[in-house]
């Protein structure tokens, strides 16, 4: 059984289809929404004042019962299932969205276990009150809805959303059910009440389907549900809920450890389908914050956090789909990397440049090439990569042998020009360049860039280490610099996601030198105002960020000295129904409330937990190469 709590929402979904708010006391479905490029990010489906977009009910001799907080259960983590006995009938409730269909079905079932017949009806609402288009915020269309009978497919409805043409389509299809469907005047909003009666002999158990598909228009979204419809009659509805499992099982790790296993697996599938998705008008992968609308800047897209955040995860469990979205942003994104954020078509969203999101791709690049020996790709995408290593470039400082940037890693400016952070991802992304560079045979460059890393070394321990930070034993790493070297221009604290907690995991310093293990002491100390010191759940946080985030909890996973007091933290949260939140309250392990449902961090996390913990780090052969 999956703990939960009675406000708790779950996601489940595929490429194309996204489920984000499966309100878990009654198995009702709060919206739905696929990626749209010429919307530039979400739309959303949402029910009429507050309702389900499709709400599931049963009778039972006539009288209309819910799930009333029924028990959960996840199949291979990913696929929703709820089971109740109302009245002496075992009723179940599943949600599932198929890998590579536009479409996902519910499935109702009721199981007598009475002495005597029963009469039951297996039934879903489905209710079109707004479409949506969201980037970061919902932002409701103005136009006309309708529902009509589905074409060419019978018995269902399609669900249209009207301008001047149509703009956006979903279909319900519902095999053996009737549907009662209503519109204005005779509704406030598009309806139909599907469902089927029967009447069950002890022990028997039957089954009532309902799919749900979307499409640019009335007829694709209608040939999608048929197009599951027929998969669902020729293969049954367990051996369909059985792919989806398999699917999601091909990309499971193991750390030996059960609910380490499901925090670790849940998230990686998060942010393989929350993070990635298809465009239902372009068919491209993009990259997005978040598929969810919880999560407060969902559906825009950066560089950190598809190239950082998720982009390991995928290379973890899935190679192709790591390729395809490294090619997302080394192609459709490339014209304005190191932007803050842009929309999913690659335009500037929010305009300012950010160090980190400029070293970001060369990193997972080099990281997949170290992965998969892909020097084909590398190849393909070598004007890429000149364009990423004069992008760098054009940040050097030269007087002070350092790397500027305008905003920090929390997307906030940032007076002082060098952040330490980013000017250590930066050296990175340098060494990381020689490396591509030496793979496509061009020594002069893989030498210079080699050369340029090492002086940035320097530069960094030269200039933004704070001799006489308050409280210190000696030397610390500041956060940010003026390029001056000086105590006086020098900031001390930290900037989680861009945490000088992370300096040894790539690969800068060690955990054991002294000046790191000063710096980890001041900032878990009452000296820095956000270090959360003496709480329960503390970890150190930020100016922004004045919880434990979700980026330190990885980052101290990864430390000898911090490991022991993450996993408590990991363990302690109920985090947003199991997936990663932006942070937790220190005292009360409580989720960040706006940070719910944050695909790309659930990536981090995950990887990080499996870096520390898996006892094979990479996952089948099946998943690397399906």
């Amino acid at each position: 059984p999956l703990p939960l709590q009675a406000d708790d929402l779950l996601a489940t979904g595929n490429e194309w289809l996204a489920l984000p708010e499966l309100r878990t006391s009654d198995g009702a479905l709060m919206s739905f929404n696929a990626l749209s490029m010429r919307e530039r990010g979400l739309l959303q489906v949402r029910g009429e004042a507050g309702r389900p977009a499709l709400e599931p009910y049963f009778k039972v001799d006539g009288a209309e019962r819910h799930l009333q907080s029924p028990a959960w259960a996840l199949l291979d983590y990913w696929v929703p299932e709820a089971r109740q006995q109302i009245e002496g009938i075992d009723v179940t409730l599943s949600w599932c969205a198929p890998p590579g269909y536009r479409a996902g079905f519910l499935r109702l079932t009721a199981t007598n276990r009475r002495n005597a017949p029963a009469a039951i009806t297996l039934g879903a609402r489905a209710s079109f009150g707004a479409l949506q288009r969201v980037t970061y915020v919902p932002v409701t269309l103005r136009g006309e809805r309708r529902v009509g009978p589905a074409p060419w497919v019978d018995p269902g409805e399609a669900f249209s959303y009207v301008t001047d043409d149509t703009r956006f389509a979903w279909a319900l299809v519902h095999p053996g059910s009737q549907a009662l469907v209503t519109q204005a005047p005779l509704g406030a909003e598009p309806a139909a009440d599907a469902a089927q009666s029967l009447v069950l002999q002890p022990g028997e158990a039957r089954e009532a389907l309902f799919i749900l598909a979307i499409g640019v228009e009335e007829f694709s979204a209608a040939h999608n549900a048929r197009a599951l419809r027929e998969m669902l009659d020729r293969e049954g509805s367990e051996a369909m809920l059985a792919r989806a499992a398999a699917w999601a099982r091909a990309r499971e790790r193991r750390t030996g450890r059960p609910e380490l296993d499901l925090l670790m697996n849940r998230n990686t599938l998060f942010t393989i389908q929350y993070a990635w998705g298809r465009t239902i008008d372009t068919e491209q992968l993009v990259g997005v914050t978040s598929r969810s609308p919880r999560y407060y800047v969902s559906a825009a897209y950066w560089d950190r956090d598809a190239m950082l955040w998720s982009f390991p995860s995928l290379l973890d469990v899935d190679r192709p789909q790591a390729r395809e979205a490294l090619d997302y942003a080394l192609t459709t994104q490339l014209r304005n990397t190191g932007t803050h954020s842009r929309f999913i078509d690659g335009v500037v969203l929010e305009d300012g440049f950010q160090l980190d999101e400029a070293a970001a791709p060369v990193i997972a690049l080099a990281s997949y090439l170290r992965a998969t020996g892909d020097t084909a790709f590398l190849a393909a995408h070598r004007e890429a990569l000149q364009r990423l290593r004069a992008g760098l470039q054009a940040r050097f400082e030269p007087r002070y042998g350092l790397y500027s940037s305008l905003q920090d890693p929390q997307d906030e400016y940032q007076k002082l020009p060098f952040l330490t952070y980013d000017n250590v991802l930066a050296w990175r992304a340098l060494g990381d360049l020689a490396s591509l560079y030496m793979a496509l045979h061009d020594t002069r460059s893989a030498s210079e860039l080699t050369r340029g890393a090492t002086a940035l070394r320097a530069a960094i321990l030269a200039r933004l280490v704070q001799p006489a930070a308050p409280g210190a034993t000696g030397p610390v790493f500041a956060v940010a610099g003026d390029g001056t070297g000086t105590a006086s221009g020098m900031a001390m604290a930290d900037i989680p996601p861009g945490s000088l907690l992370r300096l040894p995991a790539l690969g800068f310093i060690g955990a054991d030198d002294p000046l790191f293990r000063r710096t980890y002491d001041w900032l878990h100390s009452a000296n820095y105002a956000w270090s959360n010191a003496g709480r329960r759940h503390g970890l150190p946080g930020s100016y922004r960020l004045p919880f434990t985030p979700v980026w330190t909890v990885a980052d101290e996973l990864l430390l000898p000295q911090g490991r022991e007091a993450a996993e408590r933290v990991l363990l302690a949260s109920h985090w947003d129904a199991g997936i990663f939140a932006e942070g937790i309250d220190p005292d009360t392990a409580r989720m960040d409330r706006a940070g719910g449902a944050f695909a790309t961090a659930a990536g981090y996390l995950a990887h990080a937990i499996c870096q520390r913990f898996c006892l094979d780090p990479i996952a089948s052969k099946e998943a690397r190469h399906p």
